[in-house]
């Protein structure tokens, strides 16, 4: 691991500080400027002093994926729990759940995803003007739950700018790997200071098509030793029964999904600035895929002898396939304020209510509900930069806070209904002397927890420094060191339940303290001719990293996993590199190209659910209305192995894709794109159905994108 990330370290600062004498020679072209706005400074991409990405609509419409996760997963460093087409939420770095924060336009989205990767995230990726990714700790600006990175989706829903006209933007698609239709469409109109949005999406699809069986054949070899004998005794039974026990060949059963939004924005736009209210309504029934059923006897064993061979059947336990009904209603209030003089240069403000029910229905009957009330606040402050000491000097401060008020009621309630309460202050600030800068950052946080008569409360402080150079143009280097604080979830201290979606029973601790971690990054962005080049390396020590183990020990056959803490430690890197190719003809090549590793491991072993060392490429080629890609991403075998995992073979998929963009609407474009066009068997090691779930088969996607 030292080797990987030491070549690493030097391949990234050897391009970096070598790159000069190229520059000199040819001038590369001014990159488009990209602001950040998730970071409280609000600097550009190529700025900023940690990792991140910034995706645009167009490219989320030409890379649509289904879910949120699965759409950005092609980016470096972020991967998916793919818990299902259905329920995925995005993992950074190795780090998922709690440790990373999906948010709408800077705050929480109220939903229960963090709880359980069962649980869907309620934001969808069209939906998106455009997602900032922030690889890394961003804990300074959003708190411990970020201690892992964050994903900031920038919808638009409010409008923060004046529309003198009627605008539009519509998408339709279909996929044949699941006979999946999507749909959504956005307008936009002012009526004098007044600016509106409406939005509608929705997307369904079947059961999804896969090569072979949904479960690996590492699963099967092991169930069929675990029964044994068993099978003798099952002898008169055909092939049916087989299919029955590994889930039906050629599709992931009860995969199907329906998701449904609607939102409606209007705003006063000024010349100070905006004030906007929205609200946003989410419906969705979707399957559990991965065998998570449950049995009913239709008769007592006593009763079978009775009934002779017609009844054969009712020796087996009649499978009822799980789904979850999601609804969520929305509201949110955002304004901006700016300043022509005084200190303060902008004041940014922002809130949402939100009202989400969960029901986990076995088949007509609702099995367990989960409820999630609360609000979340962020309260954002600019300060007016100036020259100090010979550099610019630049800062913000601001406070966050939310509410939820959370419940679990049925018989596979695992955690108890619990109240959590957060406050937040942090200030950030950068001095930038052209050639070389400083930037630094503190916030303080209190979080208080109550369930089943206890009440616990955790102070966590995180702080930041970075050094940042600028050796020559179009070249910027940052060293970054951080020490962030995350106080545990309810679900780690309260957890007390057989949660059948992962196959556990958990067991949380009141005990737990809050987690530590000290982290270092080294980020290098670099021109080299035509060239955009970018990496980092990164490594974080954590004192008292809260896991969930397994014990050894079993209730109701399921294996109890209880969270505790133990020291970790987790290091890695990300390389990219795009640019231009050359010309074929009447065409433009370029391509990207990028690899990513990270390892983690605790004194008892390796972390779970690690990514493994991937390399992604993607060639393109563009003539007049025509734009065509070829796209691979590589996996290696993952061998690093929590207790209870089986390691994960490695995968390649290959891709293509065509788009037009007629002469007569540079508005207007029909996407085809294959996917998966090896019909190769994959399986993520960030995902807990790994062993039952694959990625989907070979699929096509058609598509049209209409604006005005």
């Amino acid at each position: 691991m030292r080797q990987h990330l030491l070549q690493a370290s030097s391949a990234i600062i050897l391009v970096a500080l070598t790159s000069g004498a190229s520059l000199a020679q040819e001038t590369s072209p001014t990159p488009d400027v990209v602001v950040v706005t998730s970071g409280p400074l609000g600097l550009r991409a190529d700025e900023l002093v940690g990792s991140n990405d910034v995706v645009s609509q167009r490219e989320l419409e030409d890379n649509l994926a289904g879910s949120l996760a699965d759409t950005i997963a092609r980016e470096p460093g972020v991967s998916t729990t793919f818990f299902g087409p259905a329920a995925s939420r995005p993992v950074i770095r190795g780090l998922g759940a709690d440790r990373v924060r999906v948010l709408a336009n800077g705050v929480g989205l109220i939903d229960a995803s963090t709880a359980s990767p069962d649980h869907a995230v309620a934001s969808e990726a069209l939906e998106a003007r455009r997602i900032e990714i922030l690889r890394g700790p961003a804990a300074i600006a959003y708190g411990g739950g970020a201690i892992g990175g964050v994903v900031n989706v920038i919808d638009g829903r409010i409008p923060d700018e004046a529309n003198d006209d009627f605008t539009g933007r519509f998408y339709g698609g279909y996929n044949t790997g699941n006979e999946g239709e999507t749909a959504a469409g956005r307008i936009g109109f002012g009526v004098g200071a007044l600016a509106f949005n409406l939005e509608m999406m929705t997307r369904n699809a079947d059961d999804y098509r896969i090569n072979g069986d949904a479960e690996s054949q590492i699963l099967q070899l092991f169930e069929e030793a675990e029964e044994g004998d068993d099978h003798d005794d099952h002898d008169d039974h055909d092939d049916d029964d087989h299919d029955s026990e590994h889930g039906e060949s050629g599709r992931v059963e009860n995969s199907g999904l329906q998701f449904d939004t609607a939102s409606l924005g209007v705003s006063w736009v000024a010349d100070w600035g905006f004030i906007g209210l929205g609200v946003k309504q989410t419906d969705a029934l979707y399957g559990i895929p991965g065998g998570h059923g449950h049995h009913e006897e239709e008769e007592d064993d006593d009763d079978h002898g009775d009934h002779g061979e017609d009844d054969d059947h009712d020796e087996h336990e009649e499978e009822v396939l799980p789904r979850i009904r999601l609804d969520q209603t929305r509201y949110d209030i955002r304004s901006e304020l700016n300043f022509d003089s005084g200190w303060v240069e902008r004041i940014k403000f922002s809130t949402g209510f939100g009202e989400y029910e969960h029901v986990e229905l076995e088949g007509d009957e609702i099995g367990t509900v989960f409820d999630n009330q609360g609000w979340e606040s962020r309260l954002e402050t600019r300060f007016r930069g100036g020259e100090i000491w010979g550099g610019n000097w630049e800062a913000a401060a601001g406070f966050q806070a939310f509410d939820r008020d959370f419940s679990a009621i049925g018989e596979e309630a695992f955690v108890p209904p619990s109240v959590t309460e957060d406050r937040g202050l942090f200030f950030v600030e950068r001095w930038d002397a052209d050639s070389w800068g400083l930037e630094g950052g503190l916030r303080v946080e209190q979080r208080d927890l109550s369930a089943n008569g206890t009440d616990l409360s955790f102070d966590t402080q995180s702080l930041s420094a970075s050094i940042f150079v600028r050796p020559q143009a179009d070249t910027f280097i940052a060293l970054t060191l951080s020490s962030n604080e995350r106080a545990p979830t309810d679900v780690e201290l309260f957890a007390d339940g057989a949660h059948l979606a992962t196959g556990t029973y958990e067991v949380g601790d009141v005990g737990i303290r809050a987690e530590e971690a000290v982290s270092v990054e080294l980020t290098a962005r670099t021109a080299w001719l035509d060239w955009e080049l970018e990496g980092a390396v990164f490594a974080a020590e954590y004192d008292g990293f809260i896991g969930n183990f397994p014990t050894g020990a079993e209730i109701d056959h399921l294996p109890v996993f209880a969270y505790r803490q133990v020291d970790a430690e987790l290091q890695g890197f990300e390389i990219q590199a795009s640019g231009p190719l050359g010309r074929m003809g009447d065409w433009d090549i370029s391509s990207t190209l990028s690899t990513e590793y990270v390892s983690g491991s605790t004194v008892d072993g390796d972390l779970p659910n690690l990514p493994p060392l991937q390399v992604k490429g993607r060639l393109e080629a563009e003539s007049g209305i025509h734009h065509a890609h070829v796209s691979v991403n590589w996996a290696d075998v993952q061998n690093q192995t929590a207790p209870f995992e089986y390691k994960t073979p490695g995968y390649v998929l290959l891709g293509a894709g065509w788009t037009i963009t007629p002469d007569w609407s540079r508005d207007v474009r029909f996407i085809l794109e294959g996917r998966n066009l090896l019909d190769n068997e994959a399986r993520l090691h960030t995902s807990v159905l790994k062993e039952a779930v694959p990625l989907p088969g070979r699929s096509l996607r058609l598509a049209m994108v209409l604006g005005f």
